[in-house]
């Protein structure tokens, strides 16, 4: 089974805590490490957790609030500092690239390695990079500035032949081809080469959707549609829904929500709010509406599992 998991670097809303770092994890797919999202601290939780972050080859950033890109200028100088040359993609709103160089620029910050920054549409949904063996996704959410959330999907596999079936059937180079793709070939005299019979099938494909800062929204059903896992921001609980409104985020149980209607396999809930020291009670909430319903854990790296 090729890697595919997310390890939550800062699971924290608004600032960063003795409690909770602010947002931002790490997910390597087929080892390849892409980084959503860079709170401040992201760099030095990386060096705790000894994780490669001269490795990263993307960075995708939902929005532009302090919590979600205070880490990042630290972070691009910091790769410079230790010798990278290797280029780096960034996906992010249209501001993001004069906020990072603004910085660098008043620091005397000198980046000697490609940093490549695309901007990500936040209106619609959009493919932001498609690689041999995943792609990623961008959707919108529901926020109080543009904001959008992100799914990492693997790509289908072909299908593998047997050992006896080529010369079974004594195969064309076009027949190869077409079983790889999980189509029969009918040949004359009712004569049927199934892939199901004579080809091992790839494995199932599986997802992973962030949900950046959002209020309930269908735009993020749609986003995490049948998704392996989801993660939701759940900032606030029931009792104080009224603040969830004002500032457009979402409950525990608007994460729950979502994860149902989505028909999700597994919920990930997090940036939860300062005034909660204990997280039972946002995860009770949640797992009210969905059951499959975990807490994000600093530190803590999840396998992206395959679906039933």
């Amino acid at each position: 089974m090729r890697k595919f998991d997310l390890t939550i670097l800062g699971c924290g809303a608004a600032a960063p805590t003795p409690s909770f770092l602010t947002t931002s994890q790490l997910v390597n797919i087929h080892d390849h490490l892409i980084l959503i999202d860079c709170g401040e601290g992201c760099q030095l939780t990386l060096r705790k957790l000894k994780l490669k972050f001269q490795r990263i080859k993307t960075v995708l950033i939902s929005h532009m609030h302090a919590d979600h890109v205070m880490g990042l200028p630290g972070l691009l100088a910091s790769m410079n500092l230790l010798g990278r040359k290797t280029a780096i993609d960034i996906f992010g709103p249209e501001e993001l690239e004069s906020f990072v160089k603004t910085i660098w620029h008043k620091t005397g910050t000198h980046i000697d390695f490609p940093v490549n920054f695309n901007v990500v549409d936040h209106a619609k949904p959009s493919l932001l990079l498609e690689m041999k063996s995943y792609k990623i996704e961008a959707f919108p959410t529901k926020h109080r500035i543009a904001t959008c959330g992100f799914k990492i999907e693997e790509l289908e596999g072909s299908w593998h032949l047997k050992p006896e079936t080529k010369d079974l059937f004594n195969l064309s180079y076009h027949e190869i081809n077409v079983l790889k793709k999980g189509e029969s070939i009918n040949r004359k005299g009712g004569v049927v080469v199934d892939p199901n019979k004579f080809c091992i099938a790839p494995l199932k494909t599986r997802s992973y959707v962030f949900a950046a800062d959002t209020a309930y929204t269908p735009k993020v059903i749609e986003g995490a549609l049948n998704a392996s896992l989801l993660y939701h921001e759940a900032t606030f609980m029931e009792s104080e829904k009224s603040i969830a409104t004002k500032t457009m985020h979402s409950t525990a149980s608007d994460a729950g929500r979502i994860a149902r209607e989505a028909n999700v396999k597994k919920l990930l809930i997090g940036h939860f709010s300062n005034r909660y020291r204990v997280l039972d009670g946002l995860l009770d909430e949640a797992r009210s509406v969905f059951e499959n319903t975990f807490l994000s854990i600093e530190g803590e790296t999840i396998s992206i599992d395959y679906l039933d």
